[in-house]
């Protein structure tokens, strides 16, 4: 098998998942690195492309088409920088000035996932300038559309409008309909992360209908998949359900897993954000599966709403077992869960620059909230104290990750675990009162001192009354004095403060109102000495006030997301992201990386044609005259006879900017052969062009180093003419000398 199919099939594989790649006999690879290549098949199969394979790839290739499908699975595995550079290498080799912009687009697309905005600008406008030269309108259109989502990735909505908008008008001209269609959604695109979410739902309605009537499926389930973002935006769930599940079943038809994988996701941070754990829990479960770790950002944010599900339904555990205080097994199955949870987000940490220290103080929360439920059950003294020694290590390690804000919360949660080690140490002193009576005062300062974690001032209050009425109470049973009535005053303190958590606790278990409720009764019935009710009702206020201290570090509602750049997004003051619908991207038609579809296609192998795809940048793929090579992902190619220059073979060629090399300022008549030899291995179809339409403006690109190291052999016979011109220069000088010697003699 050819290393060109080789290379197609792997990139189909991370495009849209399944196991075409189990079919591939590695030892029938034939081309110059088969080895190399069967190393990359193999860690392709495993689901994880090997950066080292790829790197000696690049480097050994000689072949501009294979270096160019290298780049873009490269780019597709998030190997960025990678594919910068093979992207760079392939244009170094490449003479065809067809597939030269289409690679400048691919450059740009990759600089795009970078980052690096004004760089993906400066390559998205060289590959428009060389369209537009060529009066190629298609894939003038799509490098137009291009240009239009690097725009809007960085914000900058006006310009992404414009070129989106005169991508659609480029679409409409030339009578393309998918192109249209494309180009709606992406218009949808933007004004959805501008937070217009009426305006995109009605140009995502207009592009889905143009999809169905066209027949085009998968891009249908892309746009009912942003249709159910934006109705979960709105908090109108059932419609958000409806889309979603038809985007599922599109593209369950047409095997598309990895597209599976993201709308899972999305329904599960929909079920999520419902407050439906449970029911996020299977979703997320299975887009954790489905998609590759190295798609981002789809991946981390499946794992992030996967570990928020763990440690919700953890908490839901609890406040179970609250209602039911003697069954250690919702205990136990809360501490499962949280480990389940503090796993995910390690494994989420390992992958994030950005966001990375919020991921550790979640991980070392989660972890802790593992100690303190083993302790909610009814453990030994001894079996409590360590495993609250453990949660205090753990928020150590959270203390040192978090921001100001978190760090007070956390200490505060700190102080509380202190004084439930306290308590707990009471029960392991019964022959030392003093000491006793030391780890008592020592528990109710810790306590007092944190009581300001409470969901609502008031509570906070009648907590804080509590507290140092029972202490009073104690001093006076130290002095033999009667303290019923301070117990009394702390019981009905408690009492008020149950009706606070009770109004603040919302549909389900009243947890932690019924904590203060137990405590309440336990002070009630307390005999007039004796530290035993004192110390389970203190335990009992100790985990509320930890429950409650947690809730606000580990907020369930707030849930972080990343872009495309695993850059974290900020949240604007109504706590929404700032740019809403980047939440998991599909490959979606909107962005397009030109890959080969839109070129000439010379008389090679079916192999060789199929890697010639034009890809976009959001993964699909687009032709130019267009015709549908892969309807399952859109991906769309050239026929297999085009002309690739313009019609006056006579016409010189102007250097396609000033920052190219000398390969492009070769003499006329150097081109003028380079030409005559292409056509003598190519077939031609003539292409009709309308004379009057002029090339399109474009902004001035900005300033961006050239990065392309052209080759200097790139055309056959140019060496030679370098050579044939320095020899006829000394011939001229020697000539010149000559003439002046013998006029002097």
């Amino acid at each position: 098998m050819n290393q060109l199919v080789v290379h197609q099939e792997i990139y189909a594989s991370l495009s849209k998942g399944g196991d075409g790649l189990q079919k591939i006999d590695s030892s029938t690879i034939e081309g110059s690195c088969p080895e190399l290549l069967g190393k990359l098949l193999e860690s392709a199969r495993k689901g994880r492309i090997s950066q080292e394979v790829c790197y000696e790839l690049s480097l050994k290739l000689q072949d501009v088409y294979e270096l160019k499908r290298l780049g873009d699975i490269c780019r597709r595995a998030g190997l960025t920088d990678l594919a910068a550079s093979t992207y760079n290498r392939a244009l170094s080799l490449c003479s065809d000035p067809i597939l030269r912009p289409v690679l400048q687009n691919n450059l740009g697309q990759a600089f795009v996932h970078q980052g690096d905005f004004s760089k993906a600008v400066f390559y998205y406008q060289k590959a428009a300038d060389s369209f537009s030269r060529e009066r190629d309108h298609v894939g003038l259109a799509h490098v137009l559309g291009n240009l239009g989502s690097a725009y809007r990735k960085n914000g900058e909505w006006d310009k992404a409008i414009e070129h989106c908008y005169r991508s659609l008008k480029t679409f409409e001209e030339g009578g393309d309909d998918l192109g249209i269609a494309q180009m709606t959604g992406s218009l949808g695109r933007v004004y959805a992360d501008m937070g217009e979410k009426e305006l995109a739902a009605r140009y995502f309605e207009r592009s889905l209908a143009d999809f169905e009537r066209l027949g085009d499926k998968r891009s249908s389930a892309w746009v009912m998949d942003r249709l159910g973002r934006i109705a979960g935006q709105r908090m109108d769930w059932d419609k958000a359900l409806y889309y979603f599940n038809s985007s599922l079943s599109l593209f369950a038809l047409q095997g598309e897993s990895q597209s599976q994988g993201i709308v899972l996701s999305n329904l599960g941070r929909i079920y999520l954000q419902m407050g439906q754990a449970t029911a996020a829990r299977e979703p997320l479960e299975k887009a954790v599966l489905l998609i590759p770790r190295q798609m981002k950002p789809g991946y981390q944010n499946a794992l992030y709403c996967l570990a928020k599900t763990y440690s919700s339904l953890a908490k839901n555990k609890l406040q179970e077992e609250s209602a039911r205080p003697n069954s250690s097994q919702r205990t136990n199955e809360a501490s499962w869960l949280f480990i389940q949870a503090a796993n995910r987000y390690q494994e989420l940490a390992s992958t994030l620059g950005e966001g990375q220290a919020e991921i550790k103080v979640a991980q070392a929360i989660a972890n802790s909230q593992s100690c303190l439920a083993k302790v909610s059950g009814r453990v030994p003294g001894e079996e409590a104290l360590i495993q609250l020694e453990k949660a205090q290590e753990f928020l150590d390690s959270a203390a040192a990750n978090a921001n100001n804000g978190n760090k007070s919360e956390i200490l505060d949660l700190q102080r509380i675990i202190s004084g439930m080690k306290e308590i707990h140490r009471i029960g392991l002193l019964a022959d030392e009162p003093l000491t006793q009576a030391r780890a008592m005062n020592n528990a109710l300062e810790y306590l007092i001192g944190a009581v300001q974690v409470c969901p609502s001032d008031e509570a906070g209050d009648y907590l804080y009354q509590a507290l140092k009425n029972i202490n009073a109470s104690l001093d006076l049973q130290r002095l033999g004095r009667e303290s019923t009535e301070k117990l009394q005053v702390a019981v009905n303190a408690l009492r008020h403060a149950e009706k606070h958590f009770y109004a603040a606790e919302i549909d389900g278990i009243k947890s932690s109102a019924n904590k203060i409720e137990q405590a309440a009764e336990i002070l009630e019935g307390a005999a007039v000495n004796g530290l035993r009710p004192c110390q389970e009702a203190l335990l009992l206020i100790a985990n509320v006030m930890a429950s409650n201290s947690v809730s606000k570090i580990d907020d369930i509602s707030s849930i972080l997301v990343w872009d495309e750049s695993l850059h974290l997004l900020p949240k604007n003051e109504k706590g929404e992201f700032a740019v809403n619908i980047k939440i998991n991207d599909l490959h979606e038609p909107d962005e397009q990386p030109i890959s080969d579809a839109d070129l000439p296609v010379l008389e090679v192998s079916k192999e060789r044609y199929e890697a010639r795809d034009l890809i976009l940048a959001d993964g699909c793929m687009v032709p130019l005259k267009t015709e549908m090579a892969c309807k399952g992902y859109g991906q769309l190619q050239t026929p297999p006879i085009r002309q690739q220059f313009c019609a006056n073979n006579n016409m010189p060629q102007k250097p396609e900017d000033a920052i190219q090399k000398p390969q492009e300022e070769a003499s006329a008549d150097a081109m003028q052969e380079r030409y005559k030899e292409i056509k003598d291995e190519e077939r031609y179809e003539e292409k009709t062009n309308d004379g009057n339409n002029k090339p399109a403006d474009f902004f001035k690109a900005p300033k961006a180093p050239e990065i392309e190291k052209e080759s200097l052999d790139s055309f056959p016979g140019h060496s030679k003419a370098v050579f044939l011109l320095k020899a006829m220069t000394v011939l001229l000088v020697m000539l010149l000398a000559i003439e002046a010697i013998i006029y002097f003699i």
